[in-house]
């Protein structure tokens, strides 16, 4: 099979993985959909019996060129995608003027990346060489931390929660930079780092309470952990001082500020150290899950994961707690559904001080989370569809226990498409009616997602993170009730397109992906199915989403290469479901 190129090199699963991550993202962002080369005489006579040997024995041959670099990329697909979400052969070569040499571990694939968004780039050469090289080490960082995550065993035991929360090894699957981390060294990843089980104590500053600005929604107080409180007491107890959580490694950096100096030297800050209970980093490293609380903090924190640095500046606390008082104008039976859920922030809280980079780097939101007694029937999205370097994606586990509930040996498509009829019933239709109804437009993609599975079928959907959601100036009825200004509300065009991307593209398109590569069922089945479920669902939106030709997708490599995390670019691919309007 391999005869007609250089003898292979057999990538590791990890490897394999990370190529399949990086190859499909590229392909997404540069126009190059459908990288399966047509049966043509356009390739030398060697890539076309290699080609041919492949299509013998099941395998679709892709050959991807890198721009004006003249290099390519020759391997195979084990499976395709409609979203993009293809499988690659643990084999590739990297070829130039007809010179072929088999892919021994994939960091190549960063030069070739970095240096075809180069070849493309309008930007003045210095300023491109800069994005390469700032591309290429954040690729080549990601890559460290995928391979480093791997060779680490979490601590037992844990919640199944946390487990989830904890699991993910890669990352998002259209990102290049998906656990890249600039700024945590190598004890810094022990400490803090969610893949490694970490676990610890909050950092508690006491601040004097005209130094300390507090939002709460509807003017809620904001919850402080009883054993702070009690080592507290004494400063808490005339009212002058207050409490403000911080992550610990962010701690330290504001005692490093030269601003925070002469606040501590007075009194007008004081460090308490590391106090209460463990909190739990989740998937987004920065959020915090404290269990006995039962409530998430998004903390700031100012190193750069992916392509932007996660702290929390004031137009996102604000675009948050905005979107929190939004929902709860709405009726009480459209917030807390019986299949569907919204956890809105409670509150915030920073230092008060008109320097907005400190501003973001102390502010703290408040998470309502999930009913106790649901906790670890809820499965994080993200963790539950990444599939593993070795064995196989935790989804399937899921359907298992979704045939034997229905007396079945093992899942089959008949299982498969009752699954997801009643999936989209706690996503998918709840959101979709939101936004119709409301104009509100949860960012509810894979990491912001939750649902609760009993007997492996899906019961109870989760919508979390405010601080992504858009509101229709057009469609909100109660505008009047927000500030004018407001970061949360959005042109109704906008608001839709964000929609169409988190929730259509990239969770319910991942999602049947998933569903597809068990070998279970085929996309396309999933597909019309929910076109069907959509159409008879009577929601007015419906039909808009099946009469679009093409979707929205934020393209994360391309806003990496030209620093644009904030203002991400947008590209266009294929709508799998418009193929089914009617």
């Amino acid at each position: 099979m391999f005869s007609h190129l250089p003898h292979p090199h057999h990538l590791s699963a990890i490897d394999r993985r990370l190529l399949e991550q990086y190859l499909n993202t590229y392909c997404r962002e540069t126009g190059c959909a459908d990288p399966r080369p047509v049966s043509t005489n356009a390739e030398p006579e060697a890539l076309q019996a290699q080609f041919a040997a492949w299509r013998d024995v099941g395998l679709m041959p892709y050959l991807v060129p890198f721009a004006e670099t003249g290099y390519q990329l020759a391997g195979a697909f084990t499976y395709f995608s409609l979203i993009g979400y293809h499988r690659v052969a643990p084999f590739a070569w990297i070829g130039r003027h007809g010179d072929w040499r088999p892919l021994k571990d994939v960091t190549p694939v960063t030069d070739l990346i970095a240096d075809a968004l180069a070849s493309m780039s309008e930007a003045p050469a210095a300023d491109t060489e800069r994005c390469r090289n700032r591309l290429q080490a954040l690729m080549r960082n990601s890559i460290g931390k995928v391979r480093h995550f791997h060779l680490h065993v979490p601590p037992l035991p844990r919640s199944s929660f946390v487990v989830a929360e904890q699991g993910m090894r890669f990352g998002h699957i259209f990102h290049v930079t998906s656990k890249a981390s600039d700024g945590f060294n190598e004890a810094d990843m022990q400490h803090y780092s969610p893949e490694l089980g970490a676990s610890f104590r909050l950092h508690y500053f006491a601040v004097t309470a005209s130094l300390l600005e507090v939002r709460g929604v509807n003017r809620k107080a904001m919850p402080i952990d009883p054993a702070v409180a009690s080592f507290a007491e004494g400063l808490l107890v005339d009212g002058e001082y207050r409490l403000l959580p911080c992550h610990p490694w962010q701690a330290n950096y504001l005692l490093g500020l030269p601003e925070i100096a002469p606040l501590i030297k007075s009194a007008a800050i004081i460090s308490l150290g590391p106090l209460g209970e463990l909190a739990w980093p989740t998937s987004s490293v920065r959020t915090v899950w404290l269990p006995a609380q039962n409530m998430f903090l998004k903390l700031p924190l100012n190193i750069r994961i992916t392509n932007f640095i996660r702290n929390n500046p004031s137009e996102q606390v604000t675009r948050a707690l905005d979107a929190s008082l939004a929902l709860t104008l709405l009726p009480p039976n459209v917030r807390e559904q019986t299949t569907f859920h919204i956890l809105p922030e409670l509150g915030s809280q920073t230092l008060k001080l008109p320097n907005e980079a400190i501003r973001a780097a102390s502010a703290v939101v408040y998470r309502q989370a999930m009913p106790e007694s649901e906790a670890e029937q809820i499965q994080v999205l993200a963790a539950l569809l990444e599939e593993p370097a070795k064995g196989e994606i935790p989804l399937l586990m899921l359907l298992r226990q979704a045939a034997a509930e229905s007396s079945q040996d093992a899942p089959d498509p008949a299982v498969v498409r009752q699954w997801w009829q009643r999936y989209l019933d706690v996503t998918l239709l709840p959101l979709l009616q939101l936004f119709s109804d409301y104009g509100i437009s949860l960012e509810a993609h894979l990491q912001n997602t939750m649902v609760a599975f009993r007997d492996g079928w899906p019961v109870h959907g989760y919508a979390r993170d405010m601080e992504g959601a858009s509101i229709s100036r057009q469609r909100f009825p109660f505008c009047d009730r927000l500030p004018v200004d407001s970061p949360a509300l959005y042109d109704d065009e906008q608001a839709w397109h964000r929609f169409r991307y988190y929730v259509l593209v990239n969770h319910i398109g991942h999602m049947i992906a998933c569903l597809g590569r068990t070998g279970l069922i085929e996309e396309a089945t999933l597909w019309q199915d929910t076109a069907r479920r959509l159409l008879d669902s009577k929601i007015p939106l419906a039909r808009q989403l099946l009469k679009q030709p093409t979707l929205p997708a934020k393209a994360n490599m391309l806003s990496s290469f030209h620093q644009q995390g904030e203002r991400p670019i947008w590209i266009q691919i294929a709508n799998p479901l418009h193929r089914f309007q009617r």
